[in-house]
């Protein structure tokens, strides 16, 4: 079919339809630009106890102002507590003595050129009886407007009341502020006011809060998850106090964090509007630094894709940054949160590299190997680091078993271990075999593993079986580097992995990882050789046929996307990896469209998350950093549960074993006529040759999407 035919189908303006940043994924929320809140501290426990620092803490001093200033961070969060320094009677007189206080730290972090949060903290009776001390509460934020009347609005901000709970939540909020907010508005009509919602203000508390109709209104949520990690042995939650000991992060953990990032995109891509994270931290009495750290910087990172502003709990006092008894800040926490840190241990230097045009061999090295392996090291490039002549490794996982063959016709030795993983994983480590090391890694030393490995037998729709590899300490937390995941044939290969360590590991606790829960398969794997200072083992060694695509001259697709660039996909393969619960997928001939194949995508009803109902197209070549592609999906809706009508598809584009890492999220919509979508992607990272799809997610609505073909192209 050709170009004029299709466009009788469709109106014109889809044929160039923008991806994500132009195309509204809600009924088109009105957008509130995000508060510049960056790398925020809370002063906590000096103002928001009975008295000031009575909670064991320090008074605030104009020198702890301009530490904060100098160390990097943005934003100040000031919690306050106003009720017991406030009359209950109008007209709900504030002690002139504490106000001045309240003004005065105010005033010290804005001459340190600090933005400041100024809140209403443990306003108690409010939480008890909200509507009855709604009036009271109004008056005392009367007269907070009234002080700070002529204040910069771009630096001084609002929030009205902290963590509403017990009695106050969504059902009576914004009737409970309402007097707070009017007092506000008469004097700062449009400065920012900031409301968080019921439950303490958790991530949870998003789904449903309620806002009012003003633009210059910032959502905000509170993040001490997992709960039963950072309040272990916290005295204040008795009676069901979490009990110390709990480690982080677990599998569970690190699966619920990538659910609560995709809940802050999904809440500003619904609402428009950007919250920010008003308190994040871990307490100090029982929680070592070292894990602490972990725990900021893993937080730090998740959510740092999403833009939102983060605001430590809390500078010092309690789970504190700086400690003021020796007048420092704590090693690691800064760099955690990626400020500068001149606390942190700089990393090992990289091993000097050798003159010589190849890297020099380390005496040292082959010193540390027991005397059988020499021979071995000398016939292989660079340092040998493990036993090759060894496959008994640990391996562990539910579901998991590891057994022995040995035949003539398997390579390296003639032995391999058989490796049955009876059910696929959400993350690939669940099941696992580790190779032990003889040699510690230093930081900038460049390692490299080759193996031989075949599949016996995949879940795989491509018959390739899945591993992933990551060079890695084995203590806790388990770090490591050069993730990486490889495709096994069902023949016997050869397959290398190399990797520049971006971190020390200890000689006791180097070891390679092999992830192997990313399929349900059976793999069979022999010799492996791990090597330091060589970039590749066996350079000789035949590499696996590459995959073939289909012509694109000769292919049936719209003229006007012939010359976007390389085809990297096989559009007339529809054996797409679909997956999930939360619908049904139905193969259609349907002949007035391009190559005449479409599938039918239907859910019944909002998905719990909107991969419930997926699919995968595959990308036949490798994808390096950098590369930049346009997937164009000619798809319609047949009918869908929207405030429009229209359907309402995700895409990215990830790997296909977990954890699926990967980039790009964009959403789109469809009417009711076929529909020509572009959506580009720029790759932050790279996948191996197979691996990588444009994944489309159908169960953000309850409808029914047909997808026709699907042409990925490269375009640098």
């Amino acid at each position: 079919m050709n170009l004029k035919a299709f466009a009788s189908l469709l109106p014109l303006a889809a044929l160039t339809l923008a991806p994500l940043a132009a195309t509204p994924v809600a009924a088109a929320p009105a957008v509130t630009p995000p508060l510049p809140v960056g790398t925020c501290i809370n002063l906590g426990n000096t103002l928001e106890p009975e008295a000031e620092g009575a909670w064991g803490g320090v008074p605030v001093r104009q020198e702890d102002l301009k530490r904060i200033a100098a160390a990097g961070f943005k934003t100040i969060r000031l919690p306050v507590r106003w009720h017991n320094k406030s009359s209950d009677k109008s007209p709900y007189t504030v002690d002139p003595k504490w106000m001045a206080r309240v003004k005065q730290i105010v005033d010290w972090a804005l001459a340190e050129k600090l933005n400041v949060i100024l809140n209403s903290h443990h306003f108690d009776p409010i939480h008890d009886d909200p509507l009855k001390v709604a009036a009271w509460h109004g008056g005392v934020w009367k007269q907070i407007a009234e002080t700070f009347k002529g204040y910069p609005e771009d630096s001084l901000w609002f929030e009205l009341e902290n963590e509403p709970h017990k009695n106050f939540n969504h059902t009576n909020l914004l009737q409970t502020l309402a007097p707070a907010l009017a007092e506000v508005r008469k004097l700062h009509p449009t400065r920012a006011v900031i409301i968080g919602g019921e439950n303490w203000s958790g991530i949870k508390s998003l789904e449903t809060l309620p806002l009012p109709d003003d633009p210059n209104i910032h959502p905000t949520f509170h993040y001490y998850d997992p709960f039963l990690y950072t309040h272990q042995g916290a005295e204040w939650t008795k009676p069901d106090m979490p009990p110390v000991g709990r480690s982080f992060p677990t599998d569970g953990d690190t699966a619920q964090l990538a659910k609560d990032v995709a809940a802050i995109q999904a809440y500003v891509a619904r609402t428009g509007k950007t919250p920010f994270m008003g308190e994040v931290g871990a307490y100090d009495a029982h929680i070592p630094l070292a894990d602490r750290v972990k725990y900021h910087r893993t937080i730090y990172e998740a959510f740092k894709p999403t833009g939102i502003g983060m605001c430590m709990w809390a500078y010092t006092n309690t789970f504190p940054f700086f400690d003021h008894k020796k007048g420092e800040w704590l090693p690691g926490l800064r760099g955690a949160i990626g400020l500068k840190d001149d606390t942190t241990a700089p990393p090992a230097p990289a091993r000097a590299a050798a003159p010589a045009p190849a890297p020099a061999r380390s005496s040292s090295s082959k010193s540390k190997l027991p005397p059988e392996l020499a021979a071995f090291d000398d016939q292989v490039p660079g340092d040998l680091i493990n036993d090759p002549t060894r496959i008994d490794w640990d391996s562990y996982g539910p579901a998991f078993n590891a057994g022995g063959r040995q035949a003539a016709d398997i390579p390296g030795g003639g032995a391999a271990r058989v490796f049955t993983v009876a059910e696929r994983a959400d993350f690939p480590y669940r099941a696992a075999a580790n190779i032990p090391l003889l040699d510690g890694i230093a930081s900038g030393e460049q390692v490299t593993i080759g193996f031989y490995a075949r599949t016996v037998s995949t879940e795989r729709s491509d018959g390739k079986g899945v591993v992933s590899l990551r060079f890695q300490e084995n203590v806790a937390p388990y770090d490591g580097f050069g993730d990486t995941t490889v495709l096994i044939g069902s023949e016997w290969q050869w397959y290398e992995v190399t990797a520049k360590a971006d971190r020390r590991i200890r000689k006791s606790d180097a070891l390679v990882t092999l992830q192997l829960a990313g399929a349900k398969q059976v793999l069979e794997i022999g010799q492996a050789i791990v090597v330091k200072n060589a970039a590749a083992i066996q350079t000789t060694q035949a590499s696996a046929p590459a995959p073939t695509l289909q012509d694109a001259a000769a292919l049936e697709m719209p003229d006007a996307i012939r010359s976007l660039g390389q085809l990297v996909n096989d559009p007339t393969n529809r054996g797409w990896a679909n997956g999930g619960t939360g619908g049904t997928v139905l193969p259609l001939e349907v002949p007035e469209i391009w190559l005449k194949k479409a599938t039918r995508y239907t859910t019944t009803k909002v998905g719990e998350n909107r991969w419930d109902l997926v699919t995968g197209i595959p990308i036949v070549p490798d994808v390096k950093e950098g590369d930049t592609f346009v997937a164009v999906v000619i798809a319609r809706t047949i009918s869908a549960q929207t405030d429009d009508g229209m359907g309402l598809v995700y895409a990215r584009l990830q790997s296909g074993t977990p954890p699926y890492e990967g980039f790009g999220d964009k959403a789109f919509k469809l009417g009711n006529k076929w529909q020509m979508i572009r959506l580009p992607f720029t790759a932050t990272r790279g996948f191996g040759a197979g691996d990588a799809n444009v994944t489309l997610h159908f169960a953000a609505a309850a409808q029914t999407i047909e997808v026709g073909p699907v042409y990925v192209f490269k375009t640098n």
